[in-house]
């Protein structure tokens, strides 16, 4: 009778979580094998290092995540808009985290306000911190997260900066008496000279990151947040809002820089040791400023928010930004593209990053006129383009090591001819050992990767490629884990050199 019951309660259970979730997502990729330690045991007492820069013996340059190449592919939450705009709770977010989970990604982007950590002058909480580490924990997705302190796209904006600065302004005073009432309440320009403004805000964030590092050793150490963002696009205060409080580029961006490395070396100070970056905007000379940031102490990346729908805008973006030990990442771009998955395929072949803004954006009636650059509407349906994201990323998921890892000249990427993928297209590439014909008529997004006596291959759609130059051995479908271990799903056989590649599943065929 009881193991009766016990087949019961296992029946049950599986008709909830149908009749809560309904189809199962076909294209759901989950291949979680880290080692996750017991809750409320510490995972570790010492300081950790989770996130760094690694070069492979060609030298190319990569992100490892604890221990781990990893593929930045991610796509931003705003979770700060849900909240202060729609009223939601921390406990109200689990469907947007869904909504994250079900489109591929590696990470996710969240904002943590500074207001966040320090309510009330010298009272900190990392209250949300935690509530997003639980989320990502849920879905097995890593974090990073989006420091939103004294700058959000140049502005000092009260809904993130805590009370007593914003009325202060004798101890933390600003370029001007300019300001106006936005979305998130009073924007104005502090001063980033003020060294009380930065001191205040340091001790933010190594409240913050201790807390990290004291919530992850104690819930598992899966080392859930890879990297943080200071500020967002805080160029912007000295580049685009001069017509506004009446100063030059000149005047603000050397302390601007100033501050933002000290912002930085809190981070890199603390217990909890990961990657700092910079997302920057396309005005002027935006080289020049990265190179100040990654030469500094605090920072270590810099990246780009575009805003650019074009394959070939995307590779220059990215090639600029490719220099010395800066991993360049388009930091953010919309997600209203209906190429994304494209642009994503552009980014990897040149060896970086790329993150979408947004997964979703409230249909607050204060944002009818700022961005619907959601992967989903407003109401949560599937734009046009939403499933070949998903299709996409599966297969960069998918094959994420050999992406992080080969070389360019290994590296072949399909139907990135035009913006927009072809829909009729026979494209031929070369890597070091083989040649390759892809055919698509379905407008197919593929690459062809060359690694360590092995060809991955991939495409978006029910495709064709042709191999030659070799001898080929086995051939299986699968996926790399999270650990970098091959997981076979099934195998198959090439036909006079052909295979027939099935939407979505990546391949690996053994070079002799």
């Amino acid at each position: 009778m009881k193991r009766f019951l016990l087949v019961l309660l296992s029946l049950l259970a599986l008709f909830n979580c149908f009749a809560c979730n309904g189809k199962p997502n076909e294209n759901k990729v989950n291949l979680n094998d880290e080692v996750i330690h017991p809750e409320n045991t510490p995972a570790y007492t010492e300081a950790i290092e989770v996130s760094s820069l690694k070069r492979t013996e060609s030298g190319k340059k990569y992100l490892e995540v604890n221990g781990r190449p990893f593929l930045m592919l991610g796509v931003q939450l705003r979770t700060d808009l849900f909240m202060q705009l729609d009223g939601l709770t921390l406990d109200d977010l689990d469907y947007l985290f869904q909504l994250v989970d079900s489109v591929n990604v590696t990470c996710v982007q969240i904002p943590i306000c500074w207001r966040d950590i320090e309510p009330r002058k010298n009272q900190y909480t990392t209250q949300y911190v935690e509530k997003y580490i639980d989320y990502c924990n849920k879905y097995n997705i890593k974090l990073e997260l989006l420091w939103f302190g004294s700058y959000m796209c140049g502005y000092s904006v009260e809904g993130y900066v805590p009370s007593y600065v914003v009325e202060d302004l004798e101890t933390y005073p600003a370029y001007s008496n300019y300001s106006f009432n936005g979305w998130l309440g009073k924007h104005y320009f502090l001063k980033p000279s003020t060294q009380a403004l930065i001191e205040r805000e340091k001790k933010a964030i190594e409240f913050m990151m201790e807390g990290i590092w004291e919530y992850d050793r104690m819930h598992g150490g899966r080392r859930t947040v890879i990297g943080i963002q200071i500020e967002n696009e805080p160029d912007m205060l000295a580049t685009r809002h001069n017509n506004e409080h009446g100063y030059s580029n000149d005047q603000i961006w050397p302390d601007l820089a100033v501050m933002l490395d000290e912002l930085g070396q809190a981070v890199k100070n603390s217990k909890y040791k990961c990657y700092t970056r910079v997302n920057l905007v396309t005005d002027g000379n935006y080289e020049s400023r990265a190179e100040d940031l990654v030469n500094s102490e605090g920072i270590d990346f810099a990246g780009i928010d575009p805003y650019d729908g074009t394959v070939n805008g995307i590779k220059q973006y990215v090639n600029s930004l490719d220099f010395g030990d800066n991993f360049s990442h388009i930091a953010e771009n919309g997600g209203e593209f209906e190429n994304t998955n494209q642009l994503e395929l552009q980014a990897f072949k040149q060896g970086a990053g790329y993150e979408v803004f947004e997964i979703i954006t409230t249909d607050n009636p204060q944002l009818v006129d700022w961005t619907l650059r959601g992967l989903y509407n407003p109401d949560k349906s599937k734009k046009a383009h939403t499933d070949s994201v998903i299709i996409a990323n599966q297969i960069y998921k998918r094959a994420y090591l050999d992406i992080v890892l080969a070389d360019s000249i290994n590296f072949i990427a399909f139907n990135l001819v035009s913006n927009g993928a072809m829909k009729d297209l026979t494209q031929s590439g070369e890597t070091d050992n083989v040649s390759v014909k892809f055919k698509t008529t379905s407008g197919g997004v593929a690459f062809a990767i060359e690694r360590d006596g092995y060809l991955t291959v991939a495409s978006t759609s029910d495709d064709q490629m042709e191999f030659s130059g070799a001898e080929f051995g086995a051939v299986e479908e699968g996926a790399y884990s999270l650990m970098g271990k091959w997981n076979v799903m099934s195998s198959t056989k090439l036909n006079n050199g052909v295979l027939q590649l099935k939407a979505g599943s990546v391949y690996r065929i053994k070079i002799n």
